[in-house]
């Protein structure tokens, strides 16, 4: 089974499909996913509610969560492990550069069950957060 990334907006189902997706591949896999490593590196929890904390948009650990998901994918792939890698940017160039990293034969799946599905997914009490507008105005802005 070739490689995969699963490309939707936040809130759009890629981390569940990401687990089924890892289960089917033969042999070893690994789920690559941004929201998963920052969740990591800052010890932030999902709530009861299964999503993770906003997370600032000038945070000093984006750049270091990027390098991290991009260093895994690269090991995975030079070390024949499946990979799993998940995507809320929704500017092709952006989705052409992780495929050309998952090697030959990757394959894109997009999740996206529609903006007024994602944003109910993701508001809060007081509606739509500016940090979730922001994430699914990055994936939308980039397809439409």
């Amino acid at each position: 089974m070739p490689n995969v990334l699963l490309s939707g907006p936040a809130g759009g189902g890629k981390s569940n499909a990401a687990r089924e997706a890892a289960s089917s591949m033969p042999g070893p896999a690994v789920i690559v996913d941004f929201s998963a490593i920052y969740a990591a590196l800052t010890m932030a929890r999902r709530g009861p509610d299964g999503k993770y904390p906003d997370r600032p948009g000038a945070d000093p650990l984006l750049p270091l969560t990027e390098s991290i998901r991009q260093r895994t994918i690269r090991l995975a792939v030079e070390r024949d492990i499946g990979v799993v890698a998940t995507n809320s940017d929704g500017r092709p160039a952006r989705r052409d550069y992780l495929l050309r990293l998952l090697g030959d034969g990757a394959v894109e799946r997009v999740i996206d069950p529609g903006r007024a599905v994602v944003a109910a997914r993701l508001a809060g009490p007081a509606g739509l957060s500016e940090a979730c507008t922001a994430a699914v105005d990055r994936w939308y802005r980039g397809i439409e």
